[in-house]
């Protein structure tokens, strides 16, 4: 489905430290430009978290804005977090390649924070300490089952002492924001109806599938031999499945798969987005069933299929409500980027690095 049914209006807190987006300095996007709400692809079983490389000392000024500098500390670590927040859409050599371009937006961000930071300073914005707990208090609430906040920070190499500090900044840089919009979040339902019409392509929700895998996996280089105990393996563990063993305990201490042994195994998927092999048994395999070994490229897996959902198109009065959040944070993002610019139009920018 290309409109996320569970977005909300966020908080630029929220995005800016724990998420990694500026979304106070975000061009406004479309349903269909969002990222889905799953986005498996074949490199994305195996994928592992690229970090955005250190080229300079981290103390080296790499931007100023209004005589205040900006080093390559900051920029490598708002960097690293662009890129984590991509690494679940594109496989780790596409990252490399776009790593100039991720830089680029990376210091357009630190850019923004500093000169929303100085708006913040001149108009004499506070928070209070009930405002930052109830705000805190979200952002733990929206997190994954079982997962701390301390266990995302550490993800984002952020310290508690980091966030704390800077989630009091960009909360005080999220109240400046809502003063520079405020009214615009006002959409009518006939807003979102028409938007609706117009973009039917958007609320196209394709065939998924819902299927858990155990991965044995190999290695081309591997010998007959050597695949041959594998197979062998992954037959063993298919057979304790059959005879009632735990999927989700058997994927966390048998599956080679990172992506998905922690997660019962499971991957939720449209047609055309897995290998070949393993679509097929997804979307043919008898729902609830432990199938037959399938042989991909990376290795034997043991496919239990979930659930499968036919094709459809999202009726309004199932999106409506989120549809016009949507719109509103549309808006709030259009005037927000305005504004930043302006803001950058008239301060003294400097950019001490190119691309390297």
């Amino acid at each position: 489905m290309r409109f996320a049914l569970s977005r909300t209006l966020p908080l630029c807190a929220a995005l800016v430290v724990v998420g990694g987006l500026a979304a106070c300095n975000k061009k406004s996007t479309t349903p269909a430009q969002e990222a889905p709400q799953v986005n498996l692809s074949e490199s994305d079983l195996f994928q592992q978290p690229v970090p955005a490389p250190t080229q300079l000392s981290p103390t080296s000024v790499v931007v100023t804005v209004n005589g205040v500098s900006i080093t390559a500390a900051d920029l490598d670590r708002q960097m690293g977090m662009v890129m984590n927040s991509m690494r679940n859409r594109m496989p780790p050599e596409q990252l490399a390649q776009l790593a100039p371009r991720f830089r680029e937006q990376a210091i357009n961000q630190l850019v923004a924070k500093q000169l929303l930071n100085e708006e913040v300073t001149k108009a004499n914005i506070e928070v209070d300490a009930e405002e930052l707990a109830e705000a805190k208090a979200k952002i733990e609430a929206s997190l994954p089952p079982g997962m701390a906040l301390n266990d995302l920070l550490a993800q984002r190499n952020i310290t508690p002492e980091q966030f704390e500090k800077e989630f009091s900044e960009e909360f005080r840089i999220n109240k400046l924001i809502e003063q520079q919009t405020k009214g615009l979040t006002n959409v009518t339902s006939d807003e979102a109806k028409a938007f609706y019409e117009e973009n039917p392509e958007q609320f196209a929700q394709p065939e998924t599938a819902t299927a858990r895998h155990i991965l044995i996996g190999f290695d081309p280089s591997d010998s007959d031999e050597a695949k041959a105990e594998k197979k062998a393996k992954a037959e063993k563990v298919r057979e304790q499945l059959l005879a009632g063993g735990d999927f989700v305990a058997l994927a966390a201490t048998e599956s080679d798969d990172p992506g998905s042994k922690d997660k019962g195994g499971v991957y939720t998927f449209p047609r055309g987005q897995m290998v070949p092999e393993f679509e097929t048994a997804a979307f043919t395999q008898n729902i609830g069933d432990i199938g037959p070994l399938v042989e991909t490229r990376f290795g034997y897996h043991i496919i239990k299929v979930d659930e499968r959902n036919e094709a459809r198109t999202i009726p309004f009065d199932e999106v409506q409500t989120n549809l016009v959040q949507f719109l509103a944070m549309r808006k709030v993002q259009t005037a927000a980027q305005e504004y930043v610019e302006n803001l950058r139009s008239n301060a003294t920018v400097n950019v001490l690095i190119g691309d390297k």
